[in-house]
C-alpha cells in the first residue's frame, strides 16, 4: 500500500527543506575572514606618533578622540610616568595583521633623579583601526 501524503505532510516536508537549505547558505558565509596584512611603514609611523604624543605629556584619550583614531593600551603611561626619551631597538617583525617592534623606553627619575629604562615590546594593528598595545609576552 503506497503512503497517502497529506498537505500538512508536505508543508512540513517543504518548509523543513528550505529551513535546511537557508541554513547551509548561511554557514556558507560564516567561514573566518583572514585580516589584511599590517601596513608596516604605518604601523611605525603610528607607533613614533604614540610615543611622541606620550614624551610630550599628552593623554591616551587624546589619541583616542583624533583623527584618525588610534586605541591605546599602555598600563605605564596611564601610571603617570614622565616618559623623556624612547628609542626603537629593532625594525620590528611582521605578523599577520600585526607589527611587533621592541622599544627603550626612558622615564624621568624617581627620588634619586636617575632616569630609569625598560624594555618593551609593542604589537602595532593597521586594520580597521590604528591600534598600539603593549605586548604581555
Amino acid at each position: 500500500m503506497k503512503p497517502r501524503n497529506t498537505p500538512k505532510l508536505d508543508r512540513a516536508v517543504r518548509f523543513a527543506g528550505g529551513l535546511c537549505m537557508a541554513l547551509a547558505l548561511i554557514c556558507i558565509g560564516c567561514g573566518p575572514t583572514r585580516a589584511k596584512p599590517v601596513d608596516v611603514e604605518l604601523a611605525r609611523s603610528t607607533l613614533t606618533k604614540v610615543l611622541e604624543h606620550w614624551k610630550q605629556g599628552g593623554s591616551i584619550d587624546d589619541l583616542r578622540q583624533g583623527r584618525p583614531e588610534i586605541v591605546v593600551q599602555e598600563a605605564l603611561w596611564t601610571k603617570d610616568k614622565p616618559l623623556v626619551d624612547y628609542s626603537l631597538v629593532d625594525q620590528g617583525r611582521e605578523e599577520d595583521a600585526n607589527w611587533y617592534c621592541e622599544v627603550e623606553l626612558t622615564f624621568a627619575g624617581a627620588n634619586d633623579g636617575k632616569p630609569s629604562k625598560k624594555n618593551v615590546t609593542y604589537v602595532v594593528g593597521t586594520d580597521p583601526v590604528l591600534t598600539v598595545f603593549h605586548a604581555m609576552l
